[in-house]
């Protein structure tokens, strides 16, 4: 990771007060992204993940914050649409960029593009996967997440709340089958598709939402694996 000289990596996205001990995230789902990335020249879009994070534990499991404590010695460069905290990130040290992942205009830049819970905002994931395929070097690979609509959870979610299953800024659901559909029809081939969960009972109050992840943990190993949460996809370019 390439920052300037007074960013420390253990205070990236907090204040000091926050980066006095650490550890390896514990996130199932940001342990499976991790594993995947191949470097040197890394870029991660929709890097500050909705908002930058307020507390430790959201310090913890924030990807980009995993990303650059990860591989130090690669280039961790981050695209997101969200001005202000693009413009904060800078402040930190970060190499980020201000920009719409469905208008990026790099070409054969990267080893690793990863997109993490981003598909299923964006008004057309296609002009996202093509300026993917324009951006991987030969040999590159795109390391994605996006939620799987047929995890119990979500379902739970719609009896609680009606007609509001999760996140409202959601643009899209997709599943194994329209997954690999929108993937094939970009022009990328699927190496490696697996099921893992995302949970985090610790980062926030909601007494529902902490229920369901300690008794899902109880109930999960005798399931069946496509129930988790959230789809992991390692795909390259044709």
């Amino acid at each position: 990771m390439r920052m300037t000289a007074q960013a420390d990596p253990l205070i990236l996205f907090s204040e000091s007060s926050l980066a006095h001990k650490w550890m390896d995230t514990t996130n199932e789902r940001l342990q499976g992204i991790l594993s995947e990335v191949r470097g040197p020249e890394i870029l991660h879009v929709g890097c500050v993940n909705h908002d930058l994070p307020q507390n430790q534990a959201q310090v913890r499991d924030h990807l980009h914050y995993q990303l650059c404590r990860r591989f130090p010695e690669c280039h961790v460069m981050g695209l997101d649409i969200e001005a202000d905290a693009i413009e904060q990130m800078k402040k930190l040290g970060l190499e980020v960029e201000q920009g719409d992942a469905q208008a990026m205009s790099y070409r054969q830049e990267f080893d690793t593009i990863v997109a993490g819970e981003l598909l299923e905002h964006l008004q057309n994931p296609g002009l996202f996967l093509a300026g993917c395929a324009r951006a991987l070097k030969p040999g590159g690979r795109l390391v994605l997440t996006t939620p799987n609509v047929f995890t119990p959870l979500l379902f739970l979610m719609y009896l609680k709340n009606y007609d509001q299953a999760f996140n409202p800024d959601h643009a899209a659901w997709f599943c194994p089958q329209t997954l690999r559909e929108i993937l094939r029809r970009s022009n990328f081939i699927v190496t490696d598709l697996r099921f893992v969960d995302d949970l985090r009972p610790n980062a926030t109050d909601s007494y529902y939402y902490r229920g369901f992840a300690y008794v899902w943990k109880c109930i999960r190993p005798i399931l069946p694996r496509t129930l988790r949460n959230t789809m992991l996809v390692v795909c390259q370019p044709r």
